[in-house]
């Protein structure tokens, strides 16, 4: 049986893992994972086999791992697990310039939103997983903690959503990246609203539903 009881000196220090290193995918379909993560990630391939490929864009020797599972299906969205992984670049404009580039080789974001700490570009990869590229509108932890106490989270928790293209022509325009990344205040915003092309039909479908019975979702 697992002993949830510490040693006093482990339980006086708890170690915790120095970073986030890598994720893996399983998928029927590795080459086309493999190429779509190579633009979204401007990845590089690490190591190649028949059976696994990793994938780097920095120092860490792999970041995305796709191991090749014959038998794998795409993923149901509406089931519970994983919903996304993220990856932050430093600017906004660094964020803004990659998706135009992202766009002009027909990979578009399907939902694009000021979540408020982040702005978001989130994309699905040919196995229907979401990948969110993002950019922080805090340096600091103690920013971060204003921007919480000052925004209508209680209100609005999930955001307000963007057109990167408009966001691009503003910011090339010359005004203050501070400025764009500020989130706009909208009112009253709940899971009803989360597009389906992020949480997926079956999910939409029920969510619905359940806002036209007068069910809190």
């Amino acid at each position: 049986m697992f002993n949830q009881s510490l040693p006093q000196a482990a339980e006086a220090r708890k170690i915790r893992p120095a970073y986030l290193a890598h994720v893996v995918l399983r998928t029927a379909q590795p080459g086309a994972l493999i190429e779509w993560y190579r633009q979204v990630l401007n990845a590089e391939i690490a190591h190649a086999s028949e059976l696994i490929t990793f994938l780097t864009y920095d120092e860490e020797h792999h970041r995305i791992a796709i191991a090749k599972m014959p038998v794998t299906g795409k993923r149901a969205m509406a089931r519970a697990g994983v919903d996304h992984f993220s990856f932050g670049y430093a600017s906004l404009n660094d964020l803004l310039v990659h998706h135009q580039a992202l766009h002009e080789v027909g990979i578009e974001p399907i939902w694009s939103i000021n979540h408020g700490p982040t702005i978001s570009l989130y994309y699905q990869d040919p196995d229907r997983n979401v990948v969110e590229l993002q950019v922080d509108t805090f340096s600091t932890t103690a920013e971060f903690e204003a921007l919480t106490e000052k925004l209508d989270f209680e209100d609005n928790p999930i955001g307000v959503d963007i057109d990167p293209f408009v966001l691009k022509a503003r910011l090339d325009a010359g005004e203050d990246p501070a400025v764009l990344m500020e989130r706009a205040v909208i009112g009253k915003r709940s899971a009803t609203d989360l597009p389906r092309s992020y949480v997926g039909g079956f999910a939409s479908g029920v969510i619905r539903v359940a806002k036209a019975l007068g069910v809190k979702v």
